[in-house]
C-alpha cells in the first residue's frame, strides 16, 4: 500500500479525495488548537442552546456519512462489522463530530480572530488554586472567575504560584485580548 492509498483511499489520484482529506486534517489541527488555548467564549457562545446547536451539527454531519457510504456502496463494511460497533458509531460520531465543529468554531476560530485583531484587557477575579495529579494536563490549576463557561474549566498554574496560594481563593489580575467572540487569556497575575 502506497502513501496515496494510506491517505487519500486509492492510488488514483482525484482532486475531490485530496480536498477532502485536507479539509479532515485541518479541521483536526484546528480541533486540538481549540482544546489546547485559554479562550472564554462570549456569553452567546456558551450554554445548553449552543450544545444542542453543535449536536444537530454532528447528527447532519453522521447523515452525511452514512449517505456518503451508501451512495459508493460502502455501507456494508459498516454494517459486517457487527451491530454493537454500528450503534457506536451511530450514536458516538454524531457528539465526536459535534465535538469537532464546537472546538473550531467555538474556540480555534474566535480564539485566533481575538488575538490577532481583539483589544487588550486586565480583569481582576477571585478564583480558587487546586491540585490534580495529572500526567496529561497540568498539575496546578485554577478555578472559578470567567473559566465557569469556558472548557476547560480551568487555567493552568506555575507549581510557585500553587505553593504561595495552596488550595485557597485568590485574587487575580487576567491579561489578555478581548473581542465580540470572547477573551483570549494570555497571563496570569497575582492580584497581592
Amino acid at each position: 500500500m502506497g502513501w496515496k492509498t494510506a491517505w487519500l483511499g486509492s492510488e488514483t489520484r482525484i482532486r475531490r479525495r485530496v480536498d477532502i482529506t485536507l479539509v479532515s486534517l485541518g479541521a483536526g489541527a484546528l480541533a486540538l488548537i481549540g482544546m489546547s488555548v485559554d479562550f472564554v467564549p462570549a456569553p452567546a457562545l456558551h450554554g445548553m442552546h449552543v450544545t444542542l446547536l453543535f449536536l444537530v451539527i454532528g447528527v447532519i454531519g453522521t447523515a452525511g456519512l452514512l449517505r456518503h457510504r451508501d451512495r459508493h456502496g460502502r455501507m456494508h463494511v459498516l454494517l459486517d462489522k457487527g451491530f454493537p460497533k454500528f450503534l457506536f458509531f451511530f450514536c458516538g460520531m454524531p457528539v465526536l463530530l459535534g465535538f469537532v465543529s464546537w472546538c473550531v468554531l467555538v474556540k480555534a476560530l474566535p480564539w485566533a480572530w481575538t488575538r490577532a485583531f481583539g483589544g487588550e484587557f486586565r480583569e481582576s477575579h477571585i478564583m480558587k488554586t487546586y491540585y490534580v495529579s495529572s500526567r496529561r494536563t497540568c498539575e496546578y490549576r485554577l478555578e472559578g472567575g470567567p473559566m465557569e463557561r469556558a472548557f476547560p474549566r480551568y487555567l493552568c498554574v506555575s507549581e510557585t504560584f500553587y505553593h504561595r496560594h495552596p488550595e485557597e481563593q485568590v485574587p487575580v489580575v487576567l491579561v489578555g485580548r478581548r473581542s465580540p467572540f470572547g477573551a483570549s487569556i494570555v497571563h496570569i497575575e497575582s492580584g497581592r
